[in-house]
């Protein structure tokens, strides 16, 4: 059975207190707190979608002593858009971000689409970093004819109009997913080959349905552009190579995700000088937000 991760109530009581955050280049970003505030900082680099998704870390990390902030991305919830934008300068974001908070020093915890951020963060200051935890999260093999086969059909295709299409074109689709994302029944059935039973059955649960739905409505508060850049820049070189990041990295995969495949964490693994790949048997894409407690345990006893 799925437990009832947040509620509705909670997701509008968090979601009532934004705080903002200036960029060097005038725009200003919109971010969360969720958990203890004097807990153990941990930026959450959201998936597709924005920062509520990010909310079903916030039980978990009141038990076990952590402060998550969770910054949405350019165009994405209140943030303001960036129309010229790399992987990296999502780094720069949450680097000024800390500075702002007066953070030293901070974990970072990425899920899914999430991954060229998280990543970008360990390539930029490692030194920054008191852990990086990589929750199924995207790699850089969209391009890769092998890997993407793999893929769910709908994930595929973006890929490959990721790949070639003009941004002005390859935001038309996601002008049909800003409508569908208010019909759960719709999306369901649009991103069936990408949920696996376990998905399907978390879908299900009405708690998270609602809290997936709201996901995606906040992802399309300012329009389509910031959510069709945000996934186009997963397909696009991220600027970096993986194999210099320096920190160590904790992967987080179910055996059975359709959405982000195994093999992408297998490959990060690989890649990666210092990786340790925690395959969960039988689980999903979804199993990270449901099951938020397994991460702080594996964090837990370790020097903060």
């Amino acid at each position: 059975m799925i437990p009832d991760v947040i509620s509705l109530e909670d997701i509008e009581r968090l979601s009532s207190r934004p705080s903002w955050a200036d960029m060097k280049d005038g725009r200003r970003v919109a971010y969360y707190q969720f958990g203890v505030p004097d807990g153990i900082p941990t930026f959450f680099c959201h998936g597709t979608g924005s920062h509520v998704h990010a909310m079903t870390f916030h039980r978990a990390a009141e038990k076990f002593g952590y402060r998550i902030i969770a910054p949405d991305r350019p165009g994405i919830g209140l943030s303001d858009f960036a129309r010229q934008r790399a992987v990296l300068d999502g780094a720069d974001d949450i680097a000024r971000l800390a500075d702002q908070l007066g953070l030293d020093r901070f974990g970072v915890i990425g899920i899914s689409g999430g991954g060229p951020t998280l990543f970008a963060c360990a390539s930029a200051f490692p030194e920054r970093l008191k852990f990086v935890v990589a929750l199924a999260c995207a790699a850089p093999l969209y391009c890769d004819p092998v890997a993407s086969r793999e893929l769910g059909r709908a994930d595929r295709m973006y890929a490959r109009l990721g790949r070639w299409l003009p941004r002005p074109l390859f935001q038309l689709p996601f002008v049909l997913l800003r409508y569908q994302s208010k019909k759960p029944a719709s999306f369901a059935k649009m991103f069936a080959s990408s949920m696996c039973p376990t998905d399907r059955e978390a879908f299900e649960n009405k708690s998270f349905q609602e809290m997936f739905i709201r996901d995606w409505q906040e992802l399309f508060k300012r329009g389509s552009q910031g959510a069709a850049l945000d996934a186009q820049l997963v397909y696009y070189p991220w600027g970096f190579d993986l194999r210099d990041i320096r920190c160590h990295v904790d992967i987080r995969h179910g055996s059975e995700d359709r959405w982000v495949p195994p093999s992408f964490s297998k490959y990060l693994e690989r890649t990666l000088k210092d990786a340790t790949l925690h395959m969960i048997e039988g689980q999903g894409h979804f199993y990270h937000m449901v099951s938020a407690e397994e991460t702080f345990q594996m964090l837990a006893g370790r020097e903060p």
